[in-house]
């Protein structure tokens, strides 16, 4: 590795330290903010969903921008993007606003730093495309490492403080992320190299999308377990700080679970391609479900803070396995010219099972307590993995492809 690309590498693990870190704060420490702030659970769960749909809408139009218009450069859209939450957060902090001007803000600060995910990412491809010798899993590591140390020591500063240092703090991580994206050089941007993120309303026409479910017949029920899966995955997410307060858990025990769930991510990630070379990606998605059942069930049961993060920890065999197999999966069971299209149905359900666990699980908490919000969580992931295990099938060879074992 030159030493131009050593300075690149530790550039682009600084956005990545960077992202995550302003992530922390803002979006896995939004229930205790807006919580402080006097949403009910419900209202929290409407900002959460309102701005992962926002973000679904946004992504494949911004990439559709930058894919039309050469000089409108990735670095560009993410000084600007980080400009706008800027502003948002200087209103949170500087202006005392309603709760529905905060809303609107909360709302929109999310919805920017979601859709920056893949243009984070793509960032780096950029360079790699042009030639640059980047590791792309040391470099994402680094932002689940710098998120695992800012959640530790922001539940401990919130416990010591109040939450008003959580925007405080976003923005002050803002102005490290905004001079590192200026530092990048300039790179020329490959011929078929494209940041178009497809969705729904764009990757084809409503005929050809009833024949891609046709021919993927199993597919529509593998779906259906995805969006399941996620409604679970999402409620512990979005509403944790309200899972271990009954336990006796405070802000500090918040931040150390959040940090054993990202650092248990960590292996799976990295590794994947070693796992997948020994372990199919059926068995893997399979094993998955199940243990987001186990997991699911800890979160039911569990009476001390302690038994949530073994919860926690059960992430490296859940979320760190079943996100990167389902893409392995899909690229499997489908010809080429259907991969895409697949990865997009994919990530539509798991938008769609995250934005009813956020509404019906904030109503939940609201109505009937933490109980019953598990409990609907753990039936949402039972009904999911027994979807996963009848939908997934082993690919048979016709020719020389691969399709599904029944079309």
């Amino acid at each position: 590795m030159t030493k131009s690309d050593k300075i690149l590498s530790l550039q682009i693990s600084g956005v990545q330290g960077f992202y995550w870190m302003i992530f922390c704060p803002i979006a896995s420490f939004a229930s205790v903010y807006l919580l402080s702030k006097d949403f009910s659970n419900q209202k929290i769960g409407w900002v959460m969903a309102i701005s992962s749909v926002l973000a679904i809408v946004l992504q494949p139009a911004l990439g559709a921008l930058i894919d039309r218009f050469e000089k409108l450069t990735l670095k560009a859209v993410l000084l600007t993007m980080s400009l706008m939450c800027v502003a948002l957060l200087a209103g949170i902090v500087f202006l005392n606003a309603g709760l529905v001007w905060m809303a609107v803000f909360y709302v929109g600060i999310l919805a920017l730093l979601y859709t920056m995910v893949p243009l984070v990412n793509a960032l780096t491809f950029e360079y790699i495309n042009a030639g640059h010798n980047i590791n792309y899993g040391v470099t994402r590591a680094s932002g689940s490492i710098c998120f695992a140390v800012l959640s530790t020591l922001l539940g401990i500063w919130v416990n010591r403080f109040s939450t008003a240092i959580l925007p405080i703090i976003c923005l002050i991580l803002f102005a490290g992320y905004i001079l590192i994206i200026l530092s990048f050089p300039k790179v020329k941007r490959s011929e078929n190299q494209t940041y178009r993120i497809e969705n729904f309303t764009n990757t084809t026409d409503e005929k050809d999308k009833v024949g891609f479910l046709r021919r993927y017949d199993r597919f529509i029920p593998f779906l259906i377990g995805v969006a399941f899966i996620f409604l679970f995955h999402t409620i512990i997410n979005n509403f944790l700080a309200q899972i271990i307060r009954p336990l006796g858990g405070t802000d500090t025990d918040l931040g150390i679970s959040l940090t054993i769930a990202a650092l248990a991510e960590l292996p799976a990630f990295l590794g994947f391609s070693f796992i997948v070379a020994r372990i199919n990606t059926r068995s893997l998605m399979k094993a998955s479900g199940l243990i987001y059942v186990f997991r699911s069930i800890i979160f039911l049961l569990a009476a001390s803070v302690w038994m949530i993060n073994v919860g926690q920890a059960f992430q490296a065999l859940t979320f760190a396995v079943f996100l990167p197999a389902s893409v392995y999966y899909i690229n499997e069971i489908m010809h080429e010219k259907d991969r895409v299209k697949g990865q997009t149905f994919v990530t539509g359900m798991g938008t769609l099972g995250g934005f009813f666990g956020s509404i019906i699980g904030g109503r939940l908490l609201d109505t009937s307590g933490v109980f019953s919000m598990l409990l609907f969580g753990l039936i949402g992931a039972v009904i999911g993995a027994a979807l996963l295990f009848y939908a997934i099938r082993k690919p048979k060879k016709i020719g020389m492809l691969m399709v599904e074992r029944v079309v």
